[in-house]
């Protein structure tokens, strides 16, 4: 957490980049402790996809869009009066990270008072960092620790002979994380940038999950969708499925590269429903096979995560707010029931800013994106 940016009476500046599974936005955010957060650019590219698959080509592909909405970044920033100064963070999604919670307890030979040193000792010991071929673990972190079969968030100078620890740790794939690295450091040298899972920055913006002590929370992205369990603060398991909102925009658009802004602006109307009829029966049409789609692909990653554990009816969705509506009804879907812990349909609910314990300020013009949105609140925190 950067309690820098926290605890500063001085503004601070930040280039936050959303690093996506089809696209890259960045934003411009100033930070003053006690005022709302000041937005004043958001931006995306596209990934512009080859026809090589491979770990390294994927890399660069997506390098190759981080260095374009730097760029933008860095001349709107030109334009903008609010300091050179700035920071660097990025928000990183499926499926480019994979994270995965491991908890340790152990006993202590007598009751010993708890320091950082101990606990650090505790978690190298029965948590070691593990070098899995091929992927590096870009992200650790310490998101739950129990004494004496307490939970508590000030362990420090408390005295415990039983303690418990759960580490969540996000790896990707040494060549996407080289490249990313290398994008940064081709269009932003001389700044070292802060790199998270999205399923971390989420889980810290408790507030936005209404205090619920378990739920599961979905990201839809461009092109994957991440499902995960969090109970009691931490994760307790994650699936993915192969499925998000470019499926509906090239089912509109019939694979026509040319025709994607009309079709977005088609979708956006059926989906708030302010189509003629006969527009909203031709979109209605297009989107019965990927709702099927939907259906065998989310399914089969419910099955994946319900043999982990149960999966809480309480649902939130990150999702571009265009396509919330369309993506809270087919999640909702009574085929998902028989995965939840009570055997009903999943209950799902829009995760929104308006929850958040800061307000925001958008500059006029300033797209409202709210991928870009809870980064931006991440890295305040």
């Amino acid at each position: 957490a950067l309690s820098w940016l926290r605890g500063s009476s001085k503004s601070s500046l930040a280039l936050v980049f959303d690093i996506g599974s089809a696209t890259v936005g960045v934003a411009i955010a100033k930070y003053k402790k006690g005022k709302p957060i000041n937005v004043f650019f958001t931006h995306r590219v596209l990934i512009n996809y080859g026809t090589d698959q491979s770990a390294k080509s994927l890399g660069g592909y997506v390098g190759t869009a981080i260095e374009k909405a730097a760029t933008e970044a860095l001349e709107q920033l030109g334009r903008l009066d609010v300091g050179s100064d700035y920071t660097v963070h990025a928000i990183v999604h499926a499926p480019w990270t994979d994270s995965q919670a491991q908890r340790a307890e152990g006993v202590l030979e007598e009751e010993t008072l708890i320091t950082r040193e101990l606990l650090q000792q505790f978690t190298v010991r029965h948590l070691p960092e593990q070098k899995v071929e091929g992927r590096i673990q870009f992200d650790r972190h310490i998101t739950r620790i129990e004494l004496n079969g307490y939970s508590t968030t000030q362990p420090y100078k408390k005295k415990a002979k039983k303690i418990a620890v759960t580490i969540l740790k996000s790896s990707m794939s040494d060549s996407v994380h080289a490249s990313i690295l290398n994008a940064f450091s081709s269009a932003l040298p001389n700044h070292d940038v802060h790199i998270d899972a999205f399923l971390f920055a989420a889980t810290q913006l408790r507030e936005l999950f209404a205090g619920n002590d378990a739920y599961t929370i979905i990201d839809v992205g461009e092109e994957y969708t991440s499902l995960s369990i969090v109970r009691d603060e931490t994760v307790a398991g994650s699936a993915w499925a192969s499925f998000g909102t470019e499926y509906l925009i090239r089912a509109i658009s019939k694979e026509d590269a040319e025709a994607r802004q009309s079709a977005i602006s088609q979708l956006t109307m059926y989906i708030d429903n302010t189509c003629t009829p006969a527009q909203c029966r031709d979109t209605e049409t297009a989107l019965e096979k990927p709702e099927k789609e939907w259906t065998r692909t989310f399914g089969d990653a419910c099955t994946k995560l319900s043999k982990i554990h149960r999966m809480p009816t309480k649902t939130f969705v990150s999702v571009d707010k265009h396509y919330g509506p369309w993506f809270k009804r087919v999640i909702e879907k009574i085929d998902f029931g028989q995965f939840t812990v009570t055997g009903r349909p999943l209950e799902a609910q829009l995760l929104s800013i308006e929850k958040a314990a800061r307000s925001f300020s958008f500059a006029e013009s300033v797209k409202r994106d709210s991928m870009l949105s809870l980064g931006i609140l991440f890295v305040d925190k």
